[in-house]
């Protein structure tokens, strides 16, 4: 795999050191909404921590009872409490695990929920330069990081903290020395942290950007499997992905590491303490200033307390995860690839011509430097002619629609609608003008039905008109389950003709002022195209036609044809008008026919 094509599905990775304040500023926003819940989860939290250290009192009782009283009989009460605030404490635990986990999905569910209408304002720029895979991995997996974080994470160790300053405070009150004792390996507990998080933080965040990058690559070769298949690709796309899995692992091993590094050195830390903790109290034991009752609250305290520093590794873990894909989150919501929406408060009506005024436009970084595709481009379409597209590949043909549909803006110029113009209306409004069929049809999961009315309320009698026009209804009357037959994926049930029929019906539902057709009958049979062209003849009598097409018997009655080429009009009259003229366009006529006749 070449370097270029690596860093490509590698372009995920962060920055080796995130604003983590900036970004926990951020994150904390989502919970605002649930600031009621939040405070009795921390309510809950301080109790999880008073509950901590009360075992540790009751063993002392215990304890104290059994050897200075010898009476077991006042045990009961001591037993029974004590296995009370166990039951308290995992009731707490219960109950604040519950909270959380409502808290954490409904804020996740506001962050995917504006995370997807943040991407349906992205601009066709953005989605062309941006893998599905990609998109997909912000939505759905580094969101889920987000819950783990504040299921597993950020909260969990606040929890922990509260619960460590209550043994703290315990400890303290009972017995300053031998609390020193047990917390007098802090530094070097602290010092092992900050060093396992040095070494593990960038491996934590490079792990995550080459998962992501992996699921980008599967996302693409799964979508793209019949050209994979069909051109024998399938070792190379193995070499690919194996490459991928291989720089995926390498950053894990180096997590691995840190943390076969860190474990020992806090078990080790944690005996060492309490060998310290039973030495020096073995030592006040001689002299009577401690009772053996304490000695074990404070071995038992202490395994406590080393509890959540042993899960620390594991709880920075999901941070540093949760924290990457917070920032490539943000990155997403940052972005600014959308076109703007116009400022006019009337609604587009069209009544006179469409006009292209000197236009010029370049995909290449979307406005900057790059190689110009159209060209001061001049041109009209009055309202209720027939405009006719024709040039070889490449020529600008395509670019016309997206400009008009306002997929892009164009560089220089203005198209305009009866003189105003179009980047001034509300560019839904717009847009909802436009009936756009293509060559392509894209074909949503689903039935007919739903993918006819596009989620438009049904109008039985305007859908019967729909099917009847655009020729659909004789695949619906064959079709056991009518218009509720699913369609599969993408419409694989369906044959390229049946699609372009229903993105025929699909287009005369909206009921749009203006129809724009690119190459719609360029990959169908000539008796599906035949039925096509009925429909496209039906329609154009009662609307604006701007069509785009390869097969010239297509457009023959055409009140204009521009023959475009490098972004310019060369020629533009009536088929017979050019064919008089002799010129590029009838050369082309020559060689298409003679290229059918053959």
């Amino acid at each position: 795999m070449s370097g270029e094509s690596l860093d490509f599905f590698q372009s995920d990775q962060v920055a080796d050191k995130p604003q983590r304040y900036t970004l926990l500023v951020r994150l904390a926003a989502y919970l605002k909404p649930y600031w009621l819940q939040i405070s009795g989860l921390l309510a809950l939290m301080t109790l999880g921590a008073f509950l901590e250290v009360l075992p540790a009192t009751f063993t002392v009782l215990i304890i104290e009872s059994i050897t200075r009283n010898g009476n077991t009989a006042s045990l009961m009460p001591l037993v029974l409490s004590f296995f009370g605030i166990i039951l308290a404490g995992m009731l707490v635990t219960f109950i604040r695990y519950i909270v959380l986990a409502w808290v954490g999905r409904n804020a996740m569910l506001d962050l995917r929920s504006e995370l997807f209408r943040h991407l349906m304002t992205r601009s066709t720029y953005f989605f062309h330069h941006n893998p599905v895979g990609r998109l997909m991995t912000r939505v759905t997996s580094d969101v889920q990081n987000l819950n783990e974080m504040f299921s597993s994470g950020f909260v969990a160790i606040l929890g922990d903290f509260l619960s460590l300053l209550a043994i703290v405070i315990w400890m303290y009150t009972k017995h300053a020395g031998m609390a020193t004792v047990a917390l007098a390996i802090m530094p070097f507990l602290l010092v092992a942290t900050e060093i396992f998080r040095r070494k593990a933080g960038h491996a934590f965040r490079e792990t995550q950007g080459r998962y992501a990058a992996i699921q980008s690559f599967v996302q693409e070769q799964i979508s793209g499997m019949p050209l994979v298949q069909v051109n024998a690709q399938e070792n190379e796309s193995r070499h690919k992905f194996r490459e991928l899995n291989n720089s995926y692992l390498s950053a894990f091993l180096r997590t691995i590491l840190a943390y076969s590094i860190f474990f020992p050195v806090v078990e080790f830390l944690t005996s060492a303490t309490l060998a310290a903790l039973i030495w020096y109290a073995s030592l006040k034991l001689e002299l009577g200033l401690v009772d053996f009752a304490l000695l074990i609250a404070f071995i038992q305290l202490t395994g406590r307390f080393f509890r959540p520093i042993r899960e620390l590794a594991e709880r920075y873990n999901i941070m540093q995860t949760a924290l990457a894909s917070s920032e490539r989150i943000f990155k997403l919501l940052d972005n600014q690839d959308m076109i703007p929406n116009g400022h006019l408060a009337e609604d587009p009506n069209f009544q006179k011509d469409i006009s292209f005024e000197n236009i010029d436009f370049a995909y290449d970084g979307y406005g900057k430097s790059g190689r110009t595709i159209i060209q001061n481009f001049s041109g009209k379409i009055p309202k209720g002619s027939r405009i006719a597209v024709v040039g070889h590949t490449g020529a600008g043909k395509s670019t016309l629609i997206n400009l008009l549909m306002r997929f892009y803006d164009v560089n220089n110029g203005k198209i305009t609608l009866d003189g105003q113009d179009i980047r001034h209306f509300d560019l839904k409004k717009l847009r909802a003008m436009f009936g756009l069929v293509l060559q392509d049809v894209f074909v949503f999961s689903g039935t007919l039905l739903e993918n006819v009315v596009l989620d438009h309320p049904v109008d039985e009698v305007r859908l019967k008109e729909v099917l009847q026009q655009s020729q659909l209804s004789i695949l619906v009357d064959r079709l056991p389950k009518g218009l509720q037959t699913q369609v599969g994926e993408r419409g694989q049930k369906m044959s390229a003709g049946e699609r372009q029929l229903l993105a025929f019906a699909r287009m005369l539902y909206q009921n749009p002022d203006i129809l724009l057709l690119d190459e719609a009958t360029a990959n169908i049979d000539s008796e599906t195209e035949h039925r096509i062209q009925e429909v496209i003849a039906t329609i154009s009598r009662r609307m604006t036609t701007f069509t785009i097409a390869h097969r010239l018997s297509t457009i023959r009655d055409a009140d204009e044809i521009w023959v475009l080429d490098q972004g310019v009009i060369i020629e533009r009259g009536t088929h017979q008008d050019l064919l008089a003229k002799d010129g590029h366009y009838a050369m082309l006529v020559r060689l298409q026919f003679s290229v059918d006749a053959a």
